[in-house]
């Protein structure tokens, strides 16, 4: 399965991406960016899934944008439907006072209850 990812990079961190893709024996292809004169694609092709992570921790570290990943860039919506749970209230208040009530209860009394 191989698989091409596009990286988005400056001409100041072009030498970076370039150095990476030979020293892990990556095939890539550069291509000027539209108009601007320093912003360059950088087509890389990923043949197995530890050349997937390096890159992608690679691009992460030196903060690159990355781009075409076909079915993998396709994010999945996520449904939150999850209901949260009623609070009760029975009138008491929270642990801290129910036991701080116990506790000026169980002062004032001689007799302990364990």
């Amino acid at each position: 399965m191989e698989e091409k990812v596009t990286l988005n990079v400056k001409r100041k961190n072009i030498q970076q991406v370039l150095e990476y893709g030979m020293d892990l024996r990556i095939p890539f292809t550069v291509m000027p960016k539209g108009l601007a004169a320093d912003e360059f694609e950088v087509d890389l092709t990923v043949s197995g899934i530890k050349q997937a992570v390096g890159l992608g921790m690679f691009a992460k570290e030196h903060k690159f944008e990355v781009s075409g990943l076909g079915e993998m860039a396709k994010l999945k919506p996520t449904v939150t439907n999850a209901k949260k749970p009623e609070q009760k209230d029975a009138g008491i208040g929270n642990l801290a006072e129910v036991t701080s009530s116990i506790d000026s209860q169980n002062a004032n009394s001689a007799v302990l209850n364990f």
